[in-house]
């Protein structure tokens, strides 16, 4: 039995009131198709059964496949580093999400109470209404960057979660733009947390209208990533880009 756990996301839908945010926690970064370096030596470990190994008619396929990806970036228009996860068709994303802590203290958080807690539309007219989710049908899965407890201390951001996401080949592609909100408890399970993160359906084929890849807020000259030197790697190969796009 490998040593691993998946926690499985919650499929919710919007009850049309926005969740109580807990104040100085924000996911300020998400990794797309990170590498083994960026989800550190806990997920760059986990593996999971190949839907195309078939151990009768050795196909060249491997029996197992990482959880991570392909380790490689985004191979079109989409930055490889953005402020929002992307919801693209007939696609199976990793997103690695890197949260800020400005609480005024450390926290420790519950790595098995990471979950995603419900999804909205960012803006619902009346007239005109969106669906609650890009695609209902979605199965979402969430490792959390550490199997045990994940430590952020005030004044730092820190990986997360990576959540891979399998997107069905109907999926509407016109750009729309949704949030996404997750929960989790710190250790000893006395306080539960509530983050938001913007969920992007891109413009298919073209650019996604978005700028810059910088999160509005930037990376404050305070702010220090912690972890492993693949995150490190996250701050400069955002910074080129963000001088590239500027």
């Amino acid at each position: 039995m490998r040593n691993w756990f998946i926690i499985a996301a919650l499929a919710a839908f919007a009850t049309g009131l926005a969740a109580q945010l807990s104040p100085g926690l924000d996911i300020i970064t998400v990794v797309h198709e990170p590498t083994a370096a960026d989800v550190g030596p806990y997920i760059a470990g986990l593996q999971i059964p190949n839907p195309f190994y078939d151990p009768l008619q050795p196909n060249g396929e491997p029996q197992f496949n990482n959880v991570y990806g392909n380790g490689k970036g985004i191979s079109n228009e989409l930055d490889s580093i953005s402020p929002e996860f992307y919801a693209l068709a007939a696609t199976t994303t990793h997103d690695l999400a890197i949260l800020q802590n400005t609480t005024g203290a450390s926290i420790t958080i519950d790595a098995t109470t990471i979950v995603l807690a419900g999804e909205r539309p960012k803006n619902d007219v009346t007239a005109a209404p969106e669906q609650s989710s890009p695609d209902g049908s979605s199965v979402h899965v969430i490792y959390p960057y550490d199997q045990i407890s994940i430590t952020i201390p005030d004044g730092n951001a820190v990986a997360l979660f990576l959540i891979t996401s399998g997107w069905r080949d109907q999926l509407d592609t016109s750009p729309r733009e949704y949030i996404w909100t997750f929960t989790f408890s710190d250790v000893g399970g006395g306080t539960t947390y509530t983050v938001e993160a913007p969920l992007l359906v891109p413009k298919v084929g073209g650019d996604t209208g978005s700028g810059c890849v910088s999160d509005p807020n930037g990376y404050p000259e305070s702010l220090w990533l912690l972890a492993t030197g693949g995150i490190a790697g996250i701050v400069i190969r955002r910074k080129l880009l963000e001088k590239a796009r500027a």
